[in-house]
């Protein structure tokens, strides 16, 4: 279906994706742990705990937040992770 709407597209296999994405995923790890360093002041830790509606899933998120040098307030997610029962 792809190749009818634009010819100059590739397929690629779901491991190439899956390779790609972990890739990204690693540069962009090492690149917030380089932002978290450099911080010039606190570093503030929220939790946040949700469910699915649909599937009834708990899952928690760990940001963290906290102010450049330009006075910008930044903040990434650290940690997502389903939350089973014990």
């Amino acid at each position: 279906m792809m190749s009818v709407v634009s010819p100059n597209f590739k397929n690629i296999s779901r491991q190439t994706a899956t390779r790609d994405v972990l890739i990204y995923y690693a540069k962009e790890k090492d690149h917030v742990k380089e932002k978290l360093v450099k911080a010039p002041g606190l570093i503030c830790l929220t939790s946040d705990n949700w469910n699915s509606e649909h599937t009834n899933d708990k899952y928690i998120c760990i940001t963290a937040h906290w102010v450049d040098k330009n006075w910008k307030l930044q903040k990434r997610i650290l940690r997502f992770r389903a939350l089973y029962p014990p």
